[in-house]
């Protein structure tokens, strides 16, 4: 069955590419996006790559400003290649417009505890394909994790499914989801692995918010006010209903929102997971998010009594992190990150603690990206530091 889906996923994407400079009509969409500069080829603008950034699956687009054709062709051929999604756009139809691409991403890692230094290479690559009808008021939207390791679960297809869902678009501000997407538990728990900020998450989002989750969600922003509410199965990646139910709830707000000042781009956030699996469980948490030109900061603490991310964990625990950003330029991105988790409330000198560096090189916004993580760990429960580096590649095509 496996080998079948991805016969027809490729098959589907080599039929997209040759269509697309056809079937879509180029100088009437940059007309209608008011570009003046709509009879020279285009490429993407500079985009400043935020904490909290999220893959929607948009290409991206912006002017050629050098006059070298060589250059020109060569940028030309790079946005076809990563920029743009492979689209097909149709007219007086139903169906709007049908996507697809893969994304892939590859970290190299270099871990040394003590005297032992280890290896590793894991990699995604997953197939997306995603659809717009009725006047774009639904959009469908699957995800596939063809390289996920399902051997341990009851059902290994639907297993692979990161996203498997419908939205019904009620305007532009406020849509209801029903299917299996990742959870929104926390700032880098509700974020692709495509969109992290460092090449790993912090400590709380591994352990409350790394889950993926079958059910029903309301999603919005209006008037300075951001919410994520729903209520789902326990079960995580779609392997049935058996366990139990959660709700989970994420709500920001940016206090000065309508303000000309340097506190416009702050937000805070509070957030609830409450559900059953073997027990009941709940996690809460707090965090804030800010930008100011060239700088970038967040913060978030959460508590679990009991927590569900990939399994469920009956311990109480908790933990913080925050990362300081500078943009160089929109391309270069330095992050310093501190993070400390207590894995066990109730017992003493147990916590864990990581200092992380990060060097991220932005080709084609996160469409192309390169990227360098130095981290330093701390295990104070059997009083040893390890040193990691990791190398990041990640592209869409």
């Amino acid at each position: 069955m496996l080998n079948i889906f991805k016969i027809v996923f490729i098959s589907l994407l080599l039929f997209i590419s040759p269509c697309y400079a056809i079937i879509e009509d180029f100088d009437d969409k940059k007309s209608s996006s008011g570009n003046k500069n709509n009879e020279k080829n285009e490429i993407i603008f500079d985009k400043i790559i935020t904490l909290d950034e999220t893959i929607d699956g948009d290409s991206i687009k912006g002017v050629v400003y050098d006059d070298d054709p060589f250059e020109k062709d060569f940028k030309l051929f790079a946005e076809k290649t990563f920029a743009d999604k492979k689209t097909i756009n149709f007219r007086n139809t139903f169906i709007d417009e049908i996507s697809g691409e893969l994304r892939f991403q590859g970290i190299w890692g270099l871990d040394k505890i003590g005297d032992n230094p280890s290896s590793t290479y894991p990699f995604d690559i997953n197939g997306v394909i995603e659809s717009k009808f009725a006047k774009n008021k639904y959009r469908f939207f699957t995800e596939y994790a063809f390289t996920r390791n399902t051997s341990d679960m009851n059902n290994e297809f639907f297993g692979k499914f990161s996203n498997l869902y419908i939205e019904r678009n009620f305007n532009n501000n406020h849509k209801m989801r029903i299917g299996t997407s990742r959870s929104p538990i926390g700032l880098e728990g509700s974020m692709s692995s495509f969109s992290l900020p460092f090449a790993n998450r912090a400590q709380i989002s591994r352990n409350f918010g790394d889950a993926i989750s079958t059910g029903v969600s309301f999603i919005g922003k209006q008037n300075g006010f951001e919410y994520n509410l729903g209520g789902y199965t326990s079960t995580r990646f779609s392997q049935g209903f058996k366990d139990g139910a959660e709700f989970i709830g994420r709500i920001g707000y940016a206090p000065f929102h309508n303000k000309e000042n340097a506190l416009k781009n702050l937000k805070i956030y509070a957030g609830a997971d409450i559900g059953h699996r073997s027990d009941t469980y709940g996690v809460y948490s707090t965090a804030l998010t800010y930008e100011y030109k060239k700088f970038l900061m967040n913060f978030e603490y959460a508590y679990a009594d009991g927590s569900n991310g990939d399994y469920y964990n009956p311990n109480s625990q908790q933990g913080f992190f925050t990362t300081l950003g500078w943009n160089f330029t929109p391309k270069w991105q330095m992050l310093f990150r501190y993070d400390y988790f207590d894995p066990n409330t109730s017992m003493s000198s147990d916590s864990k603690t990581e200092y992380s560096v990060g060097l991220n090189y932005f080709i084609f916004e996160q469409r192309l990206k390169f990227a360098i993580n130095y981290v330093l760990k701390n295990n104070q429960h059997n009083n040893t530091n390890s040193n990691a580096i990791y190398f990041l590649t990640q592209f869409f095509i």
